[in-house]
């Protein structure tokens, strides 16, 4: 099984201009930035209306991303991994994003197009190969 799509997107990762909250307590908690949080909005809208209500996937897979940004600097793609997993969780897609499912991310990578940003996402079912 495999499924392909392209999310119309800036890409964005959650650690970077996130928000730090001192609580009464005393605790400091990260709070994503809102250009993050814009970007998790938009990923879910689209998710949303391309797949509907389906089953989310519960299997191992290799979820491969290709991060096209609109600018060329340098950048963490395990920062966009992490995001892009979060908001695919929270969009309904993904079960979770532990390596039970997410279980490989091969052939991911960061490109630069500055007139079309994009995230081209291709979900691939992996068979197990677990030894006992």
């Amino acid at each position: 099984m495999s499924i392909k799509f392209t999310i119309p997107v800036k890409c964005r990762t959650k650690k970077n201009h996130g928000q730090i909250i001192h609580t009464k307590t005393g605790r400091h908690i990260m709070l994503p930035s809102p250009q993050y949080k814009e970007f998790e909005k938009e990923v879910i809208k689209y998710v949303t209306a391309e797949f509907g209500n389906i089953e989310p996937i519960d299997f191992k897979c290799n979820l491969k991303c290709i991060f096209y940004k609109d600018r060329n600097y340098q950048s963490d793609l395990v920062g966009y991994l992490q995001a892009i997993q979060d908001a695919l969780v929270k969009a309904g897609l993904l079960k979770d994003d532990n390596t039970n499912i997410v279980n490989t991310v091969n052939g991911s990578e960061v490109r630069h197009d500055k007139n079309n940003p994009r995230i081209e996402v291709e979900i691939e079912a992996i068979e197990s190969t677990e030894v006992f």
